[in-house]
């Protein structure tokens, strides 16, 4: 575990034009005062980063070596996920002290309960991208796991509107319905947030082991 990690944060490091990228839109969007983009942009950034190392060891057979090494397959799997939360969490937690700090230099008062719900709904879209990104990465690689995932992608949109529009033809008001959530309180959606994040990344960390351990390279 540790190996895979130091060599995943060497291959971090070489994308300091990736960086120079994230840190130049950082300070786009904090001088057009999107401060809640700022947190979740980072997060995502992160996590597509922490991904990208996938592509960089099936490069040129590398797959098929790393699996020579003494470490198992699971472990190689288990990994992607500590490195992908570990990155993003941190690039949220980056984006948030930026936003916090801006404000400040504003003179801006900040809502935390606001402020909350922004980190929340960084931490959920970020955490759903990584469990729907690792699996489909290990299966199809880089250049088909593109296609894969912008169908899944679509077909989730998809989905969403038909459901909404669903909803509609019965009476329910979807907008209506998010602002009975945000009712509920930070503390009980906190809540069931977390308990759904874990349960998507136990799931998604099953599926990404079986096909690293049923996969030839």
């Amino acid at each position: 575990m540790r190996g895979f990690l130091q060599k995943d944060i060497e291959l971090l490091k070489q994308n300091r034009s990736f960086l120079g990228l994230v840190a130049v839109m950082v300070l786009f969007f904090v001088s057009v005062k999107n401060d809640a983009f700022i947190i979740i942009y980072l997060g995502m950034m992160g996590g597509f980063l922490s991904i990208s190392t996938i592509s960089y060891d099936e490069a040129d057979r590398g797959m098929g070596f790393l699996m020579t090494l003494p470490a198992a397959r699971k472990t190689y799997a288990i990994e992607k996920y500590i490195l992908g939360y570990g990155v993003s969490f941190l690039l949220l937690l980056t984006g948030f002290v930026v936003s916090v700090t801006a404000n400040h230099f504003r003179g801006v008062a900040v809502d935390q309960g606001e402020w909350m719900l922004t980190c929340e709904t960084g931490i959920l879209i970020v955490v759903l991208c990584m469990v729907l990104l690792i699996p489909v990465q290990l299966k199809f690689g880089a250049d088909n796991g593109r296609i894969v995932m912008a169908a899944v992608v679509g077909g989730t949109f998809g989905l969403i509107y038909l459901i909404a529009k669903v909803m509609q033809s019965f009476g329910v008001d979807p907008d209506q319905m998010l602002l009975e959530v945000q009712n509920l309180g930070i503390g009980l959606i906190s809540l069931i947030i977390l308990v759904f994040l874990g349960l998507t990344s136990y799931i998604s960390c099953r599926v990404s082991i079986h096909i690293m351990e049923r996969k030839e390279f």
